[in-house]
C-alpha cells in the first residue's frame, strides 16, 4: 500500500496532537524524522516531520486535519 504526505510539522507538541487524531479515527500513518527530531529536545522546531497516510485514507485524514493544513 502506498503512503502519501498529508502534513509536515516541526513541533513535537503539534505532532502528538496529529498522531492522536489519526489514531482515534484508526487511520494508518507513519512519521518521518520523528526519532531524529526527538534528539534535539528543547530545540524543538529544527526538524521537519512528515506525516504519511495510507493512500486510501488521504481524504479522510485531510478532513480530520483541516485545521492543521
Amino acid at each position: 500500500m502506498k503512503f502519501i504526505k498529508v502534513i509536515s510539522i516541526n513541533n513535537i507538541g503539534q505532532l502528538e496532537i496529529v498522531k492522536s487524531l489519526l489514531q482515534s479515527f484508526k487511520i494508518p500513518y507513519y512519521v518521518t524524522n520523528e526519532n531524529f527530531a526527538s534528539l534535539y529536545g528543547e530545540a524543538d522546531g529544527l526538524t521537519q516531520m512528515d506525516i504519511m497516510v495510507r493512500e486510501d485514507k488521504i481524504e479522510e485524514a485531510e478532513d480530520i486535519l483541516k485545521d492543521f493544513l
